[in-house]
């Protein structure tokens, strides 16, 4: 049976889920992935208090990574700083590492696997993108004979949860994100999943693996649900869709382009049906058509399968040389790509208001596909929420619109907008 030697750096949720799963559970890894695993460190920083296993434990995290005993550095800390001066100093003692930091890799991906490849080490990171369902896998193994046209995909379990509680049972953004938090779907500090950044990071990992750009997630764009509201899914229902928080990237040429944004998505497209903290990433290639995978996106124990699914492979020769070799495409900042639009916009409660706001979608050419007017729920009447669904727009059309609704004097100053999930 082949054998690895691994130290650990991070024993919270996700580490202490990986820790638990090799010390009370190794009977079913080494029948299922015939490999085992010894944990010779621990890096905690708040030292042996932290850990509650029979293990070596060292507060000083660098102690890990310079152990000569270990074949496998897991780093488990999160953040960039702190975990790439880990990363790295493993790296050139020869161990080979696998991180469940999405951050990392997509802030310092390049300079990363230069230095893996430098230094003759793999990195594993599957946990990094979709917790316990292998989305990395099939970029880097199954679809390699495949060229990717684009993908579309739920990434993130937490934005998902809140906006599945929102739309089954009508809770509140905050009654949503608070039970969240409750499962530990949810971090206590829930910004980088409410605000979009942790599915824009995910992303751009997806991108540099499916269209050979660089690890770049400056050059995602990308938004949060927090101005989502209860109003904005009647909407949605009324109209037929759900809202979900949807990542994109497509290639054109040697120009990609990736994006995460809340978007409208339509009751008989599968990406509607993905419910709770799962998530779903539709990957399509050329000549092959779609493939679609699903599984759970949240929590430590899916992220600590992935982590540990890793070391198996590590175990087991690693993964090929990733496309890194050629030339790489370009990860482009400006979106191209169309998309059909939800506005919200409240509307002067006056005769002639609504034939005027039409007027300025007819003034730039877009065709308005749907418009519904709902009595104010406000006792002050001066304005009426309308709702209107357009036609294909770019980022950049979309903005110039928005901005011509707002300044219009037939609206108030406030007008949302959202994608809406195209059958591509």
């Amino acid at each position: 049976m082949k054998s690895i030697k691994i130290g650990v750096c991070g024993v919270g949720n996700v580490g202490g889920a990986v820790l638990e799963s090799l010390v009370n559970s190794p009977d079913i890894l080494e029948r299922n992935g015939g490999v085992k695993i010894d944990v010779i460190s621990v890096g905690a920083r708040k030292g042996k208090s932290a850990v509650p296993f029979d293990l070596n434990v060292s507060k000083n995290l660098m102690d890990v990574a310079h152990n000569d005993e270990i074949d496998v550095f897991v780093e488990l800390i999160g953040g960039c700083q702190l975990a790439k001066e880990l990363v790295e100093t493993a790296m050139m003692n020869g161990k080979n590492i696998v991180t469940a930091n999405k951050a990392l890799i997509a802030t310092h991906g390049d300079d990363l696997f230069n230095m893996a490849k430098q230094y003759g080490v793999q990195i594993g990171f599957e946990a990094s993108v979709a917790g316990g369902t292998p989305v990395i896998k099939a970029l880097r193994e199954g679809l390699v004979a495949n060229k990717v046209l684009w993908f579309a995909g739920i990434l993130n379990g937490t934005t998902n949860f809140i906006l599945s509680k929102m739309s089954e049972d009508k809770s509140s953004f905050e009654a949503a994100l608070l039970e969240a938090q409750n499962l530990g779907l949810a971090e206590s500090d829930p910004t980088m999943d409410i605000d979009g950044t942790d599915a824009a990071q995910k992303a751009s990992i997806l991108s540099a693996l499916a269209f050979n750009t660089p690890y770049d997630f400056k050059a995602v764009s990308y938004g949060g649900i927090e101005s989502i509201t209860s109003d904005d899914i009647e909407y949605a229902e009324q109209l037929g869709y759900k809202i979900k928080h949807i990542a994109y990237g497509s290639i054109d040429e040697n120009e990609a382009n990736v994006s995460a944004y809340p978007t409208f998505v339509p009751n008989d497209q599968l990406l509607s049906q993905v419910g709770k903290q799962m998530n779903a990433l539709e990957i399509n290639c050329e000549g092959l058509g779609s493939t679609v995978y699903y599984g759970p996106g949240a929590g430590p124990k899916p992220t600590a399968s992935a982590v540990i699914a890793d070391l198996v492979d590590i175990a087991n020769g690693g993964w090929h040389e990733n496309g890194s070799l050629g030339e790489k495409n370009t990860l482009s900042s400006k979106s191209y790509q169309k998309f059909s639009r939800y506005f919200n916009i409240n509307v002067k409660n006056e005769a002639g208001a609504i034939a005027k706001v039409s007027s300025l979608f007819a003034e730039e050419k877009i065709s308005i596909e749907a418009l519904i007017q709902n009595e104010s729920k406000a006792n002050n009447k001066l304005f009426v929420p309308v709702v209107i669904i357009s036609g294909p727009l770019s980022d950049r059309e979309v903005t110039q619109m928005t901005n011509k609704l707002e300044s219009s004097e037939e609206t108030s100053s406030t007008v949302k907008q959202y994608r809406i999930h195209n059958a591509l």
